[in-house]
């Protein structure tokens, strides 16, 4: 069976080491301890010289909470302006841009905090957008995947609401049910997931794609 894997890179050597062990896309980002942030322009840069699968970028201008002020969501607007106009010509030739961006703001109820969602939406153009894990720790799981359908939003990456794709298998499968019954954003499911539990989740939530830190062992699998 072939999985369609998305690897969370922080430099261009990583999705290098992805792209070769089966990858299909590249979620890039700095600092995974804090749970990603902002990659320089360089960094993004070298990665879509490095490698021929697509390159997602996530924009978050600090750790901590995803309630952002108004200040910090002008900075990620004006972050993923600047990141859709960056293009580099690889070495075989191609010109190579970003791309998707990968956000997510709740307000400090935990909800989808719609009105910076839109202004974030609005920066990337026409680029589509994923709704990252901020999701994972909203009050309301089920209105949020609605208010993010309702955005437009492409993809959602979550756990399901849970410390990892295991176990938020449940919910996971839910979602997946929705987005596949209406309009709303594929499910990209993420936490924990690894070589030897990703055929028995999708067996389990039906989920197509999935996302992953861990960079190799895919290839038998593909």
């Amino acid at each position: 069976m072939s999985f369609f894997l998305e690897c969370c890179c922080q430099n261009a050597t990583d999705a290098r080491r992805a792209e070769a062990s089966g990858a299909s896309r590249i979620e890039l980002c700095e600092q995974l301890p804090l749970d990603g942030l902002t990659p320089t322009d360089e960094n993004i840069l070298d990665t879509l010289a490095a490698v021929r699968i697509p390159v997602n970028v996530l924009v978050r201008c600090r750790a901590g909470s995803f309630v952002y002020s108004r200040e910090e969501v002008d900075t990620m607007a004006h972050d993923i302006e600047r990141i859709c106009q960056l293009t580099v010509v690889a070495p075989d030739g191609d010109v190579r841009h970003v791309n998707a961006v990968v956000v997510g703001a709740l307000t400090p109820e935990g909800d989808v905090d719609c009105e910076a969602m839109r202004q974030l939406i609005g920066a990337a153009g026409t680029l589509p957008v994923t709704f990252h894990r901020a999701f994972d720790v909203c009050h309301h799981p089920l209105q949020a995947y609605d208010d993010i359908a309702s955005l437009g939003i492409a993809r959602l990456l979550t756990s399901g609401h849970a410390p990892s794709a295991v176990e938020g298998c449940g919910l996971l499968a839910e979602l997946v049910k929705k987005s596949q019954h209406g309009a709303g954003p594929v499910i990209l499911a993420g936490g924990g997931i690894r070589p030897h539990n990703i055929a028995p989740l999708a067996a389990a939530t039906a989920a197509t794609e999935f996302h992953s830190s861990c960079l190799e062992g895919w290839g038998e699998i593909n």
